[in-house]
């Protein structure tokens, strides 16, 4: 978000913030205490991602700013940004002929935010595991974007990369991109083969009897945080990382120049409706 002012600063564009808490001499960025005069002063609400259901995530922020306080103050004069946004806000949007943009939905952006995960999911898991990539073979749960990518980004890295999912369409294609595969009914004979394991799915996998089977020098980077009951890995002495929110956290810069691209191309169709 702060890069995002930044740069829309360079594109000629007045910004103002709320709740973005950095230390700047570029003195045309102004801040604001008033979220009611932020969004009154503002044509354009620019909110994070996620944008989360209770209240809007500030990861560098000690301040919350509750939906219901945003939905207080804006109106069909404003156009309404941000990802993951909550049905409450979009139905409250709808009724009040607000416009909002879903940052989520744009399939150009999920590619480009995929490929900083996975970049950031593989260095990590080379930092976190002390037994060498080189050697070794490594498995990736899911072969969506983020899978597609994490194996990508691991072929040339590691012996062996194999793609375990239950989508048997996603099977074909990882087949088709020289991967081996199978089946989550597979996992649990299969599992002790692999020291590295990537979970792209948001579904409970590791938990139970699966984790006797695991290698002791497995380790397990989940980019959902839904793979794998924490406690009786911990129990069963299995190391699992999980790092939220990767683009925004780790790759800052290209997420912000992706979001900034895709919002001048939103707010450029707006004013070629507005014309015609």
């Amino acid at each position: 978000m702060v890069y995002m002012a930044k740069f829309l600063l360079d594109k000629n564009y007045k910004v103002l913030t709320y709740g973005l808490e950095f230390n700047t001499t570029n003195i045309k960025i102004k801040k604001t205490d008033s979220l009611k005069y932020g969004i009154k002063n503002s044509k354009n609400i620019i909110c994070p991602i996620p944008f989360t259901k209770d209240y809007i995530f500030l990861q560098c922020s000690s301040k919350k700013i509750y939906i219901r306080q945003l939905l207080m103050h804006i109106s069909s004069y404003n156009n309404l940004f941000g990802g993951l946004i909550p049905s409450n806000v979009l139905e409250f949007a709808k009724n009040n002929n607000i416009f909002v943009y879903d940052y989520m939905k744009n399939e150009k952006f999920l590619v480009y935010n995929s490929i900083y995960t996975a970049e950031v999911a593989v260095a990590q898991a080379i930092l976190q595991n002390p037994v060498s990539m080189h050697f070794s073979r490594c498995l990736v749960l899911g072969f969506g974007n983020c899978g597609k990518l994490i194996c990508n980004k691991l072929k040339n890295l590691c012996l062996d990369v194999f793609v375990c999912t239950d989508d048997k369409f996603q099977r074909a294609w990882a087949n088709a991109y020289g991967y081996s595969s199978f089946g989550l009914d597979s996992l649990m004979l299969n599992v002790k083969n692999f020291n590295y394991i990537f979970n792209t799915i948001p579904k409970r996998i590791f938990y139970g009897k699966i984790l006797r089977n695991f290698s002791r020098d497995a380790f397990i980077l989940d980019i959902t945080k839904e793979g794998a009951d924490w406690q009786q890995c911990k129990e069963n002495n299995i190391r699992i990382k999980y790092i939220p929110n990767i683009p925004g956290r780790y790759k800052a810069i290209s997420t912000a120049k992706t979001l900034t691209e895709t919002t001048l191309k939103v707010l450029s169709k707006i004013k070629e409706q507005e014309v015609s």
